[in-house]
């Protein structure tokens, strides 16, 4: 009688070739909003995945490399949300203004991860960007720029302005942003919910508003 031949099993954890490199990115996210950026390692995430140490390189050459990526799909995903929070909100160009600053905050609430990444010293200074993840960091600071400007000629202000406009917005919005997901906003503000509509008054007061921009319920 013939012997059958042994069925092998995957190990738990094993990840088809394909797979892995989007779970490297999840578990890395993952990582980062419960330890830090300092936790992610790609050894480290190569054990939570339980596969060898080696296996990330055919991915990521290493850590920089996994956090390029991190940044370049946040950045598409963020400059996704400014536009959108901008197409939708009223004609008015201040109201505008307002919707792409709640936008701004609201990302960071539900993206910490990737907010560390893109602007919280996950990538080294001065190390050459890729094109794709400068492109992407460009296009959400023309989102902001763009709409400063229609803001400022609504008003019949002068040009020059602008710049102080869109920096002085952006330093307010990141500011919130950066307090909340290190945690001292936290402590005045128990929800996202509550911390939201709080960013909401404050960026309507800055901008001047006709119409405060709608938080979350």
């Amino acid at each position: 009688m013939p012997i059958a031949k042994p069925v092998r099993r995957k190990r738990p954890g094993h990840y088809h070739h394909g797979d892995l490199r989007r779970a490297l990115i999840d578990t890395a996210l993952r990582v980062i909003e419960e330890d830090g950026l300092a936790a992610v390692t790609t050894r480290a995430l190569a054990r939570r995945l339980g596969v060898s140490h080696a296996a990330p390189a055919h991915h990521f050459r290493d850590r920089e490399a996994l956090f390029v990526e991190v940044a370049t799909e946040g950045f598409q995903a963020f400059v996704n949300a400014l536009e959108s929070a901008a197409a939708t909100a009223a004609s008015d160009p201040n109201a505008r203004l307002c919707a792409i600053g709640l936008a701004y905050v609201r990302f960071a609430i539900e993206h910490p991860a990737h907010v560390r990444v893109m602007f919280g010293g996950g990538l080294r200074e001065g190390v050459r960007w890729p094109p794709a993840l400068k492109r992407e960091s460009e296009r959400a600071y023309r989102v902001l720029v763009d709409t400063a400007t229609a803001a400022r000629a609504s008003t019949g202000a002068p040009s020059g302005s602008v710049q102080d406009l869109a920096f002085g917005g952006w330093s307010l919005v990141h500011g919130m942003a950066m307090l909340w997901i290190d945690g001292p906003a936290r402590q005045t503000y128990a929800t996202p919910a509550q911390f939201e509509a709080a960013a909401a008054r404050l960026i309507a007061s800055m901008f001047c508003c006709s119409e405060r921009p709608a938080a979350k319920d």
